[in-house]
Order: structure tokens, then C-alpha cells, then sequence
């Protein structure tokens, strides 16, 4: 990724960066998906190097979850640092400490009066098929400041979620330098690394939030830092926190196998626009429907899936919707906010390749409708 701008804001964060002391203590808030959780990894690792010590971590569902409580959490442990990754939030909310928020997603409005300061490579990159993830721009900080850290492979894992494999494509080829074992492809495209060990070590990362919740993301968190020299330990679950998203993983991928066959019974194809509408089982796992939602993406690449989870003690309806970019050209940001304008209650966002979106129960048929209309 040769971008001058990029390069600009990242030798910024370094700078940034560079005033921290070993006596500083740090926290961390950051996503719990895999782009957020491999990117606090990342990060922490690089904390360590410049305070001698791990930050406190944060995992949250999205910028909606930055709480008073959060906060107030923060303000009692009084940190010298805060730092947020891969979240959308108004630096203001922070204003009470030193820091800054690493993102990536569209925003609206960001306030530059703050002591924490905004960075997003949206402010100056248009193109969202050229916005990176937040884990190649930490991925990019860490190696730069301490170049014998091999962590590419971690790095790999929230790039591959994020659909950006062939925009980093240098990262991958960093893997196949440095772990030759994990990733053998000669072709380096979305398909080929979700179809390799990626696709598993990406499941893995994300089945810590579905079982867990919080404490699930923390713990795909320690894991990818416990065995950031070895993948191989993270896969067969070797440590003591990837030893318990082993577990997590293998009871998500039973799961999934049945609903994949479900999907396929009671889903909806509709054949003229190539869209399949899914109404998922009522499961206790959280975030189950995003993870159906690429399953079933992978398995019908030249279809748009619309997700529609079930999950329990929800009171909005949750709907994850994806596609194949080498397939699809349609661009979902986009149909997204047609929609909204037809149906103003839908809330959500994300990117060209893969939204989600929460609408109320009532119009849940009225969202379904303009969305086929606007594909």
C-alpha cells in the first residue's frame, strides 16, 4: 500500500506515540471484531515495548456501547492514556484525558476541539475500496517502531475480515516470509485467504464475542498476544487463553453447520437480482447472524445474502448483509442509504462489501422491501 497520505498520518501516530514514558499507564477501548480485537492485539504489543506494560483493554460492540459508565470506568482508574480503535465515537466523550481514536469507518462530523485526537484514513482517501483496516495501520505502527516484531499473521486476520486482502497485499506476502507453514497460496485475492488457514484463525477471533460477549473478545485478545511467535499454538489452542477460544470456536462451527442447512431449506433466493433473504434460528450465541452471513456469502459468491438474526434479548431486529467483491459490484453503503431514506428508523453502516443494520420489528418488512427494490 503506497499511499503518501497514509504514510503522512502514520509517521503522526508515531510522533504521537514517541512522548509515551514507562510510567505511563494506558487503556485501551477498541471493537470486538476481528479487525478490533487483532488491532488491540497489535497495539498492546506495542505498549508493552514503550511502557513496559500491557494497557487495560476494552472491548466494546460499537460506538453506541461508549457509555457514562465506560467513562466513569475510566475516569476511577485515571490512565494517563486512552486510546480507541476501530470505533467511530466523538473525540469529545474523551476530553478529560490524552489520546487518540484509530478508525476507519464513515463518520458524519468529527469535532477537532478535543485533547484526543481523530485519525481516519476517510478524511483523506474517497475511495472506500482503498480505505485500510485499522489492523494494517497498527500492524504498520508496531513494525515500523520495532521492525524485528513478526506479527503479519495477526494483522492478516482483521485485513481478511475487513475484505482489503488484495489492498494489503504486502502483508500477506510478509506471512509467507515469515510463516511459510500458514500460508502457501501463490495467489494472494479474498477468495484464496479466506479459503486457507485465515478463514479459520478469522472464525476463531470472532467466536470469543459470540460466546463470551466482552470477555470472550478480551480473550481473543491475550490469545493472539500469548502466541504472537506462534500461530501454530493459536490454532491448536496451546495457551491458556487460545485453549478457550478453541472451545468457543468449535461450539460456534456446530452451530453454523446447522444453520447453514436451515439457510438452505428456508431461505429465500429471489433468482432475477440474485439476492437470498435468510430469517436465522433463535440461537443464544451473539453476533451469530454477521458470522451465517459470510458462510453463506462464501458458499453463493455471486449473490447478495441479507442475514436476519434471532438472537435472544434483542429489541431492535439485527440484519447482516454481504457480498462477494469479485462478483458483486453493487456497492451496499449505498443501497443502505436509499433505504434509509424510505424506511428513516433503520439504523447501521459499514462498507461497500458488508453492513449491518438494525431496524424495529415493525418495519422490518418495510426494510426488506426497499432493500430488494434498491439492489
Amino acid at each position: 500500500m503506497n499511499n503518501p497520505n497514509l504514510k503522512k498520518k502514520i509517521e503522526e501516530i508515531k510522533s504521537f506515540l514517541g512522548t509515551l514514558t514507562t510510567q505511563d499507564e494506558v487503556c485501551v477501548i477498541h471493537h470486538d471484531d476481528a479487525d478490533g480485537c487483532t488491532s488491540a492485539a497489535l497495539f498492546s504489543i506495542l505498549i508493552k515495548k514503550l511502557t513496559n506494560g500491557f494497557p487495560i483493554l476494552f472491548p466494546i460492540r460499537g460506538e453506541d456501547n461508549v457509555s457514562k459508565g465506560l467513562v466513569n470506568q475510566l475516569r476511577t482508574i485515571n490512565p494517563d492514556y486512552v486510546f480507541v480503535l476501530d470505533v467511530t465515537v466523538d473525540p469529545r466523550k474523551f476530553n478529560i484525558f490524552k489520546g487518540f481514536i484509530l478508525d476507519h469507518h464513515i463518520f458524519d462530523r468529527i469535532f477537532e476541539n478535543s485533547s484526543v485526537v481523530y485519525f481516519n484514513p476517510r478524511s483523506f482517501e474517497k475511495d472506500d475500496e482503498k480505505v485500510v483496516p485499522v489492523s494494517y495501520m497498527t500492524y504498520k505502527l508496531l513494525t515500523e517502531m520495532f521492525p524485528e516484531e513478526r506479527v503479519a499473521w495477526i494483522a492478516g486476520i482483521g485485513i481478511t475480515e475487513d475484505h482489503r486482502v488484495e489492498l494489503c497485499r504486502e502483508i500477506f506476502e510478509k506471512v509467507k516470509e515469515e510463516n511459510p507453514d500458514i500460508f502457501t497460496s501463490n495467489e494472494i485475492t479474498q477468495r484464496t485467504v479466506e479459503e486457507s488457514v485465515f478463514g479459520q484463525l478469522w472464525d476463531m477471533v470472532r467466536s470469543g464475542r459470540m460466546i463470551k460477549k466482552m470477555e470472550g473478545a478480551r480473550a481473543a485478545v491475550l490469545a493472539l498476544i500469548e502466541c504472537v511467535d506462534r500461530p501454530d499454538k493459536f490454532v491448536n489452542g496451546l495457551t491458556q487463553h487460545s485453549f478457550a477460544l478453541r472451545k468457543f470456536y468449535d461450539r460456534v462451527n456446530y452451530e453454523t453447520q446447522d444453520s447453514l442447512i436451515d439457510a438452505m431449506q428456508n431461505g429465500k433466493f429471489y433468482n432475477s437480482k440474485k439476492i437470498i433473504v435468510y430469517e436465522a434460528r433463535k440461537s443464544g450465541i451473539s453476533a451469530l447472524t454477521s458470522f451465517i452471513s459470510d458462510k453463506i456469502r462464501q458458499k453463493y459468491p455471486e449473490w447478495i445474502v441479507c442475514v436476519v438474526g434471532r438472537e435472544y434479548g434483542t429489541k431492535q431486529k439485527k440484519i447482516s448483509i454481504r457480498l462477494e467483491q469479485t462478483e458483486r459490484k453493487d456497492d451496499l453503503i449505498s443501497i443502505l442509504e436509499k433505504v434509509k431514506e424510505k424506511v428513516p428508523t433503520v439504523r447501521g453502516g459499514g462498507h461497500r462489501s458488508a453492513i449491518g443494520v438494525s431496524v424495529e420489528p415493525d418495519y422490518l418488512n418495510d426494510f426488506l422491501r426497499e432493500f430488494l427494490a434498491s439492489v
